[in-house]
């Protein structure tokens, strides 16, 4: 088992003041808490299936990927614009931006050094410089886009909870809200599986489109959980092309009211699980609401029902083409998936264009190599659930 790190003395300001820089101890510290959160939920609930996709395949892939680029890509988009001042450009909800994009962001990087120490192509003491490019754009991000003064889920208060949204877009979001009939959550839960459905298949049977925070606990006892879901609108997923345009609206957020009977955790890199599972017989109050033009707007019944008609259609013709297309380029798609997640801030800081978005040939040769199972499965085994340590990851080195 890995040895235990000493807590930071000074917590707050580790995790709430972004002009300070931490130690190389203290950034080991943060490093190992993600890694041992991401391997209790890797052991406890991830299970890496796909009808479609060779999953262990492309995480392989495309996390190296990200270590390889993610560091200039990063550097590229800090010259127009810091963390904090694209956090502050936009809404908090309902875009690629979200939390578990950002949560994704460090492991998905570590990951990838972890794999390039296990393959020999580098040693633990390689590339801190751009490891710590990385953690500084997350922790700064984070600290900007949440409200609770935690870094990780695990150590808000309540426990396994995020919260990004202020109390000013709260208020509108409970204002919007409508009573939660027979009818109101027929159709939402119906819309609310559609779309959950057609998000995955997007993203290649990953989870990186849908996102939750909460619980917003309330005066009353009861909360708020909302549930971020982006289809891709802005041309980002090549795959799409000729789909994407049949969709009437791409940024989703479901908020939902509960009573305090129903207990919600959200993960490390922000799913929620809700006890006891079937939370939306007990919804109290309910909304959709649509943030494509970067505002909140609340959308009535027809118009979601609509949507749900054209999710429906698209998640027909997405799968058609995905299922007659080669296993090795569904694989390119996927790993590039997995390896865009900077382009929704690319975009947003003008810098898009700047940046080169092609997975690095080396890593699009792996395919051959990377496929097969027995290889795949004992890489990702070794880093997702090590044998020898209680974290994914091992600590930075000088």
């Amino acid at each position: 088992m890995t040895a235990p790190l000493n807590t930071p003395t000074d917590l707050t300001r580790l995790y709430t003041d972004p002009t300070y820089e931490p130690t190389l101890e203290e950034w080991n510290w943060l490093v190992h808490a993600g890694g041992a959160a991401y391997k209790s939920e890797l052991s406890a609930r991830t299970v890496f299936e796909s009808e479609l996709f060779g999953m262990n395949t492309y995480i392989l892939m495309s996390m190296m990927e990200d270590y390889l680029r993610v560091p200039e890509r990063i550097r590229t988009i800090r010259r127009h614009a810091s963390p904090a001042e694209l956090i502050a450009k936009a809404l908090p909800i309902g875009n690629k931006r979200s939390f578990i994009n950002l949560a994704a962001m460090p492991l998905h990087y570590m990951t990838g050094r972890e794999l390039f120490v296990d393959l020999g192509e580098n040693g633990l003491s390689d590339g801190l410089d751009d490891q710590l490019e990385v953690l500084r754009f997350w922790r700064e991000a984070t600290i900007a886009m949440r409200t609770d003064g935690a870094l990780f889920n695990m150590d808000a208060d309540p426990a396994n909870s995020s919260h990004v949204v202020d109390d000013a877009l709260l208020t509108q979001i409970r204002a919007a809200l409508v009573p939660a009939d027979d009818t109101v959550k027929a159709t939402i839960r119906k819309f609310g599986a559609r779309l959950t459905a057609y998000a995955f298949l997007e993203n290649c049977d990953a989870r990186t489109a849908v996102c939750d925070t909460g619980p917003y606990e309330l005066d009353d006892g009861t909360f708020l959980a909302l549930r971020e879901t982006c289809a891709d609108g802005d041309g980002d997923f090549p795959w799409l092309d000729g789909i994407r345009d049949t969709l009437p609206y791409h940024h989703f957020v479901v908020a939902y009211r509960l009573p305090a009977t129903i207990k919600m955790d959200n993960n490390v890199w922000g799913t929620a699980w809700f006890t006891p599972s079937d939370y939306q017989a007990d919804i109290i109050e309910t909304r959709v609401f649509c943030t494509d033009d970067g505002t909140l707007r609340p959308l009535d019944l027809d118009e979601v029902e609509e949507a749900t008609k054209a999710i429906r259609k698209a998640h027909r013709a997405l799968y058609q083409r995905l299922a007659e297309t080669d296993p090795e380029q569904r694989n390119l798609f996927a790993t590039q998936m997995y390896a865009w997640k900077l382009k929704a801030w690319a975009r947003l800081a003008g810098c898009y264009d700047e940046i080169d978005w092609e997975i690095t040939p080396m890593i699009a040769r792996s395919f051959e190599k990377f496929s097969d199972p027995d290889l795949a499965l004992r890489l990702i085994g070794g880093i997702f659930v090590p044998q020898d340590r209680d974290s994914c990851f091992r600590p930075l080195q000088r």
